[in-house]
């Protein structure tokens, strides 16, 4: 019952009515968790809480529901929580999927996904079902719809089938259902067919690793093979992505606009970038300090830290000295490469007296939650460097949870929202789109469906959890600025997706969504 309790906490999450008025205060009160709840998600590892690296034990149908519903808690409203601009939105007026009020023409990937499950809770309610028998009832049920939405809310049913079947380790009826995915999807489909694509990969790898067959062990393999590397030399898709897709360029400009809103009168600014990548947002904080400065800026050093790539971030930093020099910025650049994180030490990060440091780090810290030491041990080398300001960017959702069901409904949500915005963003460059959901977004399905245990190399959790280890370090969450919703809104009208981008100020932090599903957030933090 993994699948079923946990959709029906979805449909009456988003039938009880939330609205994407309503205030923040109210939201943070109904959803906020206390430090004892939020610690097992940031170390699950430690004793008195489960273990997420350790598969779920069996449990009987009431104990799973009893377990599930203790997670709820951890459950967005993808219906209602993220304010939109403009566009349409399809609204949810009752528990009955025929109840579903379509006001958007063209339905997105998680309303799709709502949709059908709906009708999978419906069918799960009756005993004995034959879920290949019910997928054909439920074409015809939605029958009044169009063909392609309902062909991809029938996919997504044997999906959500397959996955509730793999749960309870009913692996050959599993397998059934995942033949027939099998033949629906596409990794050059619509955004729900190639969804669908890769998470039917990962289920039946997670039937191999608990039934010890290799049958798709190879597909794995292949896309695993140097990853890292690899979207580091396809150059061409990340800027692609970064012009195509608006979200990276507001986490930028909101991140550069808190630097230079918090140190207007520092001389010296020293910027220890844990995830410099192409370097595109320091080169508009270049511009920003020499265009805001009076007096200007006498110095700005960036140090890049990082385990791999060397060649690549020290050729970002020649392009960034390049820059400077067209500024007349007196400026130096850094590199740090260290095997491990653990071995990163102070001494490697040299501070002069004069300097103010700011840290920023960009989907970094989600790295080393399955390795809590690290995460720890860097932590203590930030703040002993005596940072004036962190700037970080995580992804909100959480992939960490113990159990595996509420894993798979949080990542189908999740990347049911990022497949729907690269084709709307990339529509017209598909080679870009396939490269970023081959290399990129299949990891990250893999190890959220079909990884347990020390396989699990990575992982995401909300903002909520990142506050409460901050507050371990006596960090303090601080203003991003003056204008994070106006920036962001200026940086939409450039483009043509703007009324499908969602955002909110979650407190002090800024949530960036797609169709209403949270993706991302900024936060900046001071240590007392």
């Amino acid at each position: 019952m993994y699948i079923f309790v946990l959709f029906m906490a979805q449909r009456n999450h988003i039938c009880d009515g939330g609205s994407a008025s309503e205030d923040t205060a109210d939201f943070k009160e109904e959803n906020s968790m206390s430090e004892e709840e939020v610690m097992p998600y940031v170390f699950p590892n430690e004793q008195h809480v489960p273990n997420c690296k350790e598969d779920s034990p069996s449990l009987d149908e009431a104990a799973t529901v009893k377990e599930l519903h203790a997670l709820f808690k951890l459950f967005t409203d993808y219906g209602s929580r993220v304010r939109r601009f403009n566009g349409q939105q399809i609204i949810v007026e009752s528990s009955e999927a025929q109840h579903i009020r379509i006001v958007d023409p063209k339905l997105s990937t998680n309303a799709i996904i709502r949709l059908a499950g709906e009708k999978f809770i419906e069918f799960l309610e009756t005993s004995d079902i034959d879920f290949l028998m019910a997928g054909h009832l439920f074409s015809y049920q939605f029958s009044s719809l169009n063909k392609e939405v309902a062909r991809d809310a029938m996919l997504i049913f044997y999906l959500l089938a397959s996955a509730e079947k793999v749960g309870q380790k009913h692996f050959d009826h599993a397998r059934k259902l995942l033949d027939r995915c099998d033949e629906l999807s596409s990794s050059e489909g619509d955004p729900v067919q190639r969804l669908v694509f890769y998470f039917s990969k990962a289920l039946n790898e997670r039937i191999d690793q608990e039934t010890r067959k290799m049958r798709s062990i190879n597909f794995w393999k292949k896309q695993f093979f140097g990853v890292e590397e690899e979207l580091m030399s396809i150059d061409s898709t990340y800027l692609a992505v970064f012009k195509a897709i608006p979200a990276g360029l507001i986490i930028d400009l909101a991140a550069i606009q808190a630097i230079v809103d918090h140190v207007p009168a520092a001389r010296k600014i020293h910027i220890i970038d844990f995830s410099i990548k192409g370097g595109q947002q320091h080169s508009i904080l270049m511009q920003a300090l020499m265009a805001q400065r009076k007096p200007p800026l006498q110095h700005l050093k960036i140090t890049a830290v990082t385990t791999k790539s060397k060649h690549k971030i020290e050729e970002t930093g020649n392009r960034l000295r390049n820059f400077g020099q067209s500024l007349n910025l007196p400026f130096s650049f850094h590199v740090v490469i260290v095997d491990d994180i653990l071995n990163l030490e102070e001494a490697l990060l040299p501070v002069d007296h004069d300097e103010t440091v700011i840290v920023y780090s960009a989907f970094f810290l989600r790295t080393m939650l399955a390795e809590p030491d690290r995460l720890e041990h860097l932590f203590r080398v930030i703040k002993n460097t005596k940072p004036y300001l962190m700037i970080v960017a995580e992804v909100e959702t959480n992939h960490n949870s113990p159990g595996f069901g509420s894993r798979f409904i949080e990542a189908l949500f999740f990347y049911g929202a990022q497949f729907d915005c690269l084709e709307d963003c990339m529509k017209n460059d598909e080679s870009n789109r396939f490269n970023v959901e081959s290399f990129y977004y299949s990891r990250g399905i893999h190890n959220v469906v079909a990884a347990e245990g020390e396989q699990r190399t990575f992982s995401k959790v909300k903002v909520e959890v990142w506050r409460a280890f901050f507050e371990r370090f006596g960090m303090v969450e601080t203003s991003l600025g003056i204008t994070p919703l106006k920036q962001a809104q200026l940086v939409l009208k450039d483009f043509p997706s703007a009324s499908s981008s969602t955002f909110e100020m979650d407190g002090k932090c800024l949530i960036i969504g797609w169709k209403e599903t949270p993706l991302y957030s900024l936060s900046a933090w001071k240590f007392n």
